[in-house]
């Protein structure tokens, strides 16, 4: 695993995300909707808003992103697209599987959509 320390600018402070996923039940008209959430666990991981060609890209595969979420290293649960991050009240969807550059596990990065219209 990669040991070396890691040099972050100021405001690139790591910080503390619980994680959870929807429940999801359904309606008598079958309809799902959400039912709680299950937590899953926390992670310590760098917040940074997306540059503007990634949200470009990601809002053409129909998937917007405002975020992304640094993780050093592999997560220690699996966390998959819909799962919530969440971080002084403020709520952020994750809209892909992570991605690992090079597969090697260094990094996991997560694009997310920060949504303040949902509680």
């Amino acid at each position: 695993m990669f040991t070396a320390p890691v040099m972050l600018r100021p405001g690139q402070e790591l910080r503390t995300f619980s994680v959870s996923r929807p429940l999801t039940k359904e309606t008598a008209r079958g309809r799902e909707i959400t039912d709680g959430y299950d937590p899953l666990g926390t992670i310590r991981a760098v917040l940074a808003q997306a540059k503007s060609e990634e949200t470009e890209r990601w809002r053409q595969l129909e998937h917007p992103i405002t975020h992304k979420i640094t993780k050093h290293g592999r997560p220690e649960f699996d966390i998959k697209p819909g799962d919530i991050f969440e971080y002084a009240g403020r709520r952020f969807y994750n809209q892909a599987i992570s991605y690992d550059i090079g597969d090697l596990g260094h990094w996991a990065i997560f694009f997310c959509d920060e949504r303040t219209d949902v509680v």
